[in-house]
């Protein structure tokens, strides 16, 4: 991020910046839209950040793992996909300018395939999720 002197607001779940990426692998390179996918009080305390990666190759809109942001009132400039298989830690450092906050309904579509994509609650009996819902909630409105 920018130091001009004034203690920025820590980023929140759902915001949108661009970041640079030093991309290898399949990861691109570049300055690329990203969405902080971590919650609120690790976005105010960890000097990282969890983001996933945005493309505007929409080729694979039918993955369960792809959900499509389209630019009409979204704040983005193009239409794109959120690539909820690739999460990635980041510094804040690296953390660019600030393009918009995606609403609720997409960021509930990210969580949705963010959880298909690591097939993690399946390893969980039926009754966590609601426990775990109530304890994400607190910590996301802590800050």
């Amino acid at each position: 991020m920018i130091d001009n002197g004034v203690q920025p607001k820590p980023p929140k779940i759902g915001d949108v910046f661009f970041l640079q990426s030093q991309g290898s692998g399949n990861v691109q390179s570049g300055w690329r839209p990203s969405v902080v996918f971590q919650n609120n009080t690790g976005n105010a305390h960890s000097p990282n950040l969890v983001v996933l990666p945005l493309t505007t190759r929409l080729k694979k809109r039918e993955m369960p793992t792809h959900v499509f942001i389209p630019a009409s009132g979204s704040g983005l400039a193009r239409d794109s996909a959120v690539l909820c298989e690739n999460p990635v830690c980041i510094p804040k450092g690296r953390l660019g300018r600030y393009l918009t906050h995606l609403p609720d309904a997409y960021m509930g579509q990210i969580a949705r395939a963010h959880l298909l994509a690591t097939s993690a609650i399946a390893l969980l009996d039926l009754e966590s999720p609601g426990e775990i819902w109530r304890q994400a909630n607190r910590l996301n409105t802590a800050w």
